[in-house]
């Protein structure tokens, strides 16, 4: 690397899943992806470039089934899974065999609420998620790769971001009604890239969040932001 030059760290959002095309699925985790999906993932691993230092994977399913494709490209670089899993913040148990518009009045009253400190059953609390994207940026700020790709996920992406433009104070309910308009206002498309760059001085930019040329997308697959991560 050269001297002075910043340390990257693509976040990209995994393919389509079949709960993002409005399918009927089980526990979070292991959401596959969709037809379309598949096709995504490969079409990234064409265009994904230039080679990374490092790859992270989330534990979920269908970021592992992204990453797939492109892992076969590039078997001598090093993986590693890290918790950068999308937000559960619904009851599971709530969430079997559903589907997205399913969910929609338990994600609203859930934001409506804006209890940043409320977990439901076997679910995470809205601090716990943002603390859990605060650390992955602490964990990259004393990386030394030059580049790393992360496969993950789009509420965990939105979080990256927030904290990088907005770098809250505290994490408590107004900031979450804060971030709940964040999100809505920044669509994470499926196979998204957002460039993290951390700088000799400390300090992180991003770039901008782009779907890259040659991988096949179109609005009514990127899901409402109230929604992601169900």
């Amino acid at each position: 690397m050269q001297p002075g030059k910043p340390r990257e760290v693509w976040f990209i959002r995994h393919a389509e899943s079949v709960a993002n095309a409005g399918g009927r699925t089980r526990e979070a985790p292991s959401y596959p992806l969709s037809e379309l999906g598949y096709r995504q993932a490969e079409q990234l691993a064409r265009v994904l470039k230039p080679k990374p230092d490092l790859v992270v994977v989330s534990p979920y399913w269908r970021a592992k089934q992204t990453a797939e494709p492109y892992l076969k490209q590039v078997s001598s670089v090093p993986v590693e899974e890290w918790p950068v899993q999308e937000v559960q913040y619904l009851d599971p148990a709530l969430c079997v065999d559903t589907t997205q518009d399913e969910r929609r009045a338990m994600s609203i009253a859930y934001w409506e609420l804006a209890n940043a400190d409320y977990a439901a059953p076997n679910a995470e609390s809205f601090v716990t998620f943002v603390e859990r994207a605060q650390e992955t940026l602490r964990r990259f700020a004393k990386r030394t790769e030059s580049r790393t790709f992360v496969f993950c996920h789009g509420q965990f992406i939105s979080a990256i971001a927030w904290l990088i433009f907005t770098r809250p104070a505290r994490i408590d309910s107004p900031s979450m009604r804060r971030f709940y308009q964040f999100v809505h206002s920044y669509a994470v498309p499926n196979c998204s890239i957002l460039p993290a760059y951390f700088h000799v001085d400390d300090t992180i930019s991003v770039g901008g969040l782009t779907v890259p040329a040659g991988v096949e997308t179109h609005a009514p697959h990127v899901a409402p932001a109230g929604l992601a991560g169900l």
